[in-house]
């Protein structure tokens, strides 16, 4: 998720000139000739083993959560080849795939908190998402970028306002530890927004090489965003996984690795 690109990096190297609507503050093809934006994409490694551990520390015997942390895998696959390569066809790989995963997010959400049937509720996001997955392949510039951002935004939303309600029916239950794990995974998001933003918008204050650059080095920011993003993001499953459990009696316990990584055991 980025601003229009305005103008090519000087920098290129085995897969050419940047294709993509986006570029970023990370100068091109600076460590490699074959990955365009070195940190930009091995940090996307982060939401590959975050998505697989929550597709593989799910206990509550719903297949949506294992589908979900494999989408998760997916982005983290696709950002990862969008920025080695830059090129538009990579960032499909990249934008699409989340949006099938907060898609996914969307359709637990709904069918765990409300009595609804699950079959129509499948369809109608499956539709919008294809709906979506087309006009924004098959479009590019600003049609592309509202598509996407558009959709995205609004189901990023819904499943927040979700998440919120979750947390209280967790608090409710006397499970207040749990339903902390909302505002943990906000500030996470936050924090990640925050260096997105800066990244974004003042990169020729921040990249280390132009004239303008307060700073000797680049932060890069983005590959934090993708850290932290990812931190924010497996919280907040978590918090939906206790949550189903809540609502379906299933005993669970709260548990971290390294005091950082929550996850769900079922007793």
């Amino acid at each position: 998720m980025a601003p229009l690109v305005t103008t090519i990096k000087a920098g290129t190297g085995f897969w050419g000139d940047v294709t993509a609507s986006m570029d970023w503050c990370e100068e091109n093809y600076e460590w490699t000739p074959y990955i365009a934006e070195f940190f930009n994409s091995w940090s996307s490694v982060a939401m590959v083993i975050l998505g697989e551990a929550c597709a593989r520390m799910n206990p509550t015997g719903n297949s949506a959560f294992t589908l979900l942390g494999r989408s998760i895998t997916v982005v983290g696959i696709g950002s990862w080849l969008f920025h080695a390569t830059l090129k538009y066809s990579m960032q499909m790989t990249d934008e699409l795939p989340m949006l099938w995963s907060m898609s996914i997010a969307c359709y637990i959400c709904v069918t765990t908190q409300y009595s609804v049937n699950k079959q129509f509720i499948r369809n109608v996001l499956a539709l919008w998402t294809l709906f979506v997955t087309l006009l924004t392949a098959g479009f590019s510039g600003k049609v592309q970028f509202f598509m996407f951002q558009s959709s995205f935004n609004f189901l990023s939303l819904v499943v927040a306002f979700m998440c919120w309600r979750g947390k209280k029916e967790l608090e409710h239950a006397n499970m207040s530890h749990v339903g902390d794990l909302f505002s943990a995974g906000i500030k996470l998001y936050l924090a990640a927004g925050a260096v997105w933003l800066t990244d974004t918008n003042l990169c020729q204050y921040i990249n280390g090489r132009a004239s303008t650059s307060i700073l000797p080095f680049n932060l890069q920011l983005h590959a934090w965003w993708h850290v932290l993003a990812s931190l924010g993001l497996v919280h907040l499953v978590v918090l939906l996984m206790g949550h189903y459990c809540l609502v379906k009696d299933i005993p669970f316990k709260l548990k971290y690795v390294y005091s950082i990584f929550p996850h769900i055991c079922a007793e």
